[in-house]
């Protein structure tokens, strides 16, 4: 199930009164107020996401929110809301707390307390609504999290925060239990992510192998071309162990030495048959993609690709006839 709607497609004058009238409905009950309604549009998408209910907006025009005790007694339901700006900001005022949420930045709000946000100017961001049941299983209360800024400086919520970014330029292609199993990754990424940032255990113990085989991969994949990448370094990051880390990696293939060097691998291929590379020497290449000697890399790509990295090359500049 999708939904959207465009301001656009209104008369200038009818467009904020309409997103006042549907505003309630795309989460859960708020008084918004903006001071350029003249100029205000708003676009809005959302689909349905395994257990999470998911989208985009986008409002032109500042606009502040707030959620009182009034509005919670007459809510029924109050799934637990996280913001992701992608250009402008949200500031956002819970449990004592206040943070100016930027790019790169998410946030954890949630409805059964009271809280106040300010949207700045030309914000777009996703956003995710997630099961109350899922959120406190995973982290128990939120009040240790709402109210602050959960950057990507911070390797876990780093993880999640791009998980999510390219969710959404494909989660209008799942469906069914495919569906099912990204809303449980996205879950189990979040809660990583929270739980690190409040200094709470790592969930190592709570999560099976599967998650926990994601978080590493993706943190790998982040990190790929970083020299000083190990098995210890993943697990201080990620609240495993070293051994954790060894056991999981080589459970799913090649271990962990072995999904390292093919991921670096395959960072160097896209590079050589990339144009936007060809001034580079391979030596380069094999430099940015975390090799520390460039005779390795080359007995590495001949024997994973049957080629040497020039033949990969010139397979790409095609040829005068």
């Amino acid at each position: 199930m999708r939904a959207t709607f465009d301001l656009n497609d209104l008369p200038v004058s009818e467009r904020y009164e309409y997103w006042q009238g549907v505003s309630e409905s795309l989460h859960v009950p708020v008084s918004v107020s903006c001071e350029q309604t003249e100029t205000f549009t708003a676009k809005w998408d959302g689909r349905l996401l395994g257990r999470l209910f998911a989208g985009s907006a986008f409002l032109s025009e500042a606009q502040r929110v707030s959620r009182t005790s009034y509005h919670i007694d007459r809510s029924e339901v109050d799934p637990v809301g996280i913001w992701l700006p992608l250009t402008g900001g949200i500031h956002l005022r819970q449990d004592d707390k206040e943070a100016l949420i930027r790019p790169g930045q998410l946030a954890i709000v949630d409805p059964a307390r009271p809280y106040e946000e300010l949207t700045l100017r030309n914000c777009h961001f996703l956003w995710m609504l997630l099961p109350r049941e899922d959120v406190v299983a995973r982290i128990g209360s939120t009040e240790k999290v709402t109210g602050l800024a959960h950057s990507v400086d911070q390797p876990r919520t780093r993880l999640a925060i791009e998980f999510v970014r390219s969710l959404s330029a494909v989660w209008d292609e799942l469906s069914g239990p495919q569906s099912e199993q990204v809303a449980m990754h996205v879950l189990s990424l979040l809660g990583l992510a929270f739980n690190a940032h409040a200094d709470a255990p790592a969930l190592a113990n709570e999560t099976d192998s599967s998650e926990r085989l994601l978080w590493i991969r993706l943190f790998i994949d982040e990190r790929v071309a970083d020299r000083s990448l190990s098995a210890e370094t993943v697990a201080a990051a990620l609240g495993l162990s070293t051994q954790e880390v060894q056991r999981l990696t080589a459970q799913a293939g090649p271990g962990f030495q072995g999904y390292v060097q093919a991921r670096r691998l395959a960072r160097c291929f896209r590079m050589l048959s990339d144009p936007r590379f060809a001034a580079y020497s391979v030596h380069d290449i094999s430099d940015m993609g975390g090799w520390l000697n460039v005779d390795c890399f080359r007995n590495a790509f001949e024997t994973a690709y049957d080629m040497s990295p020039e033949d990969r090359r010139l397979r790409r500049i095609p040829t005068k006839g």
